[in-house]
């Protein structure tokens, strides 16, 4: 599969000045969305994926306390995608940080795919046909768990990712230069209550992600 830069209108986003913190993490949630829109807007691939790709972007996990949304936290995300292979993707997550309940908090600690304790992990490539009517061709969507532990830097309570943390998204563009879709977390904190889902015992949230080549 040909690589493809960076889009234009991802670029533009990605360069606007104090916009993005360390590591090209955006520092705002409106920063994230703005930059998985214009992924998501590049329009869905409609053609067989083939060979090898790697994608950079990010991961925003939004944060809970007493069931309401508190703030949210993004990490660098890398991917990396093998389409011939029956296991084709990779993943890195690090650098998390964001405003929970107006305060800066960071987060120590990088999540893996292959740190996926889930039985059943999601590690593959879906294809869907469309319709004549709609042009033909297929799209092509993505699943992969993954797991590991965050933990808070100003308190130390360890957030351990658990099974049912995935990332699943469609690809984007041509020859699928971005994918972006939706983040699922399960979390058991230790050593007190997790700054991300704001409970003492295992909790669930969710986010998004996108990257691109």
């Amino acid at each position: 599969m040909r690589l493809i830069h960076i889009s234009a209108a991802l670029a533009a986003t990605s360069m606007l000045a104090g916009c993005f913190g360390n590591n090209g993490v955006s520092a705002t949630p409106e920063e994230f969305n703005e930059a998985f829109l214009a992924a998501a807007g590049l329009g869905v691939t409609t053609t067989p994926l083939s060979g090898s790709a790697t994608y950079n972007g990010e991961m925003q996990i939004l944060t809970l306390e007493n069931g309401s949304e508190s703030g949210s936290i993004r990490g660098a995300l890398e991917l990396t995608a093998n389409f011939a292979s029956a296991t084709p993707f990779t993943m890195s997550a690090t650098d998390f940080a964001g405003e929970i309940n107006g305060q800066q908090t960071t987060f120590s600690g990088t999540l893996t795919h292959d740190q996926s304790t889930d039985r059943s992990a999601f590690n593959e490539v879906r294809t869907a046909a469309l319709p004549a009517i709609a042009g033909g061709g297929e799209t092509t969507s993505m699943a992969l768990s993954f797991g590991g532990t965050l933990t808070e830097d100003a308190t130390g309570v360890e957030n351990k990712f658990e099974p049912g943390s995935n990332l699943m998204g469609n690809f984007y563009g041509t020859d699928g230069q971005a994918v972006a879709g939706a983040v699922g977390v399960a979390i058991t904190p230790t050593g007190g209550t997790s700054a991300i889902t704001g409970a003492s015992f295992g909790a669930a949230t969710g986010g998004q992600f996108y990257a691109e080549q």
